[in-house]
């Protein structure tokens, strides 16, 4: 009886060793985007005249090669665009 006892204690603890509890849950990748960035080709058609020209203006920065102060106007141009493509 006691060794029955003893190798289910001894089985037990080998379970509970194998277990792992310090692996992450699903996390979204650091470099994917939170959600599709809106483009001329996925825009609403009741997008308002301002949506639709810093939609515009960011996919012409994002077609060009990218110029040292593109960084400062494409994060302006997301601010805009999250505020005002709601």
């Amino acid at each position: 009886m006691r060794s029955s006892v003893a190798g289910l204690a001894a089985m037990l603890c080998l379970a509970a060793a194998c277990s792992n509890d310090d692996r992450p849950t699903k996390s979204a990748l650091v470099t994917a985007p939170p959600r599709p960035a809106l483009t001329m080709r996925n825009l609403p058609s009741d997008a308002s005249t301002v949506c639709v020209a810093s939609v515009r203006r960011r996919d012409q920065l994002l077609a060009k090669p990218q110029a040292p102060n593109a960084s400062s106007n494409l994060a302006a141009l997301d601010a805009v665009i999250d505020d005002v493509c709601q």
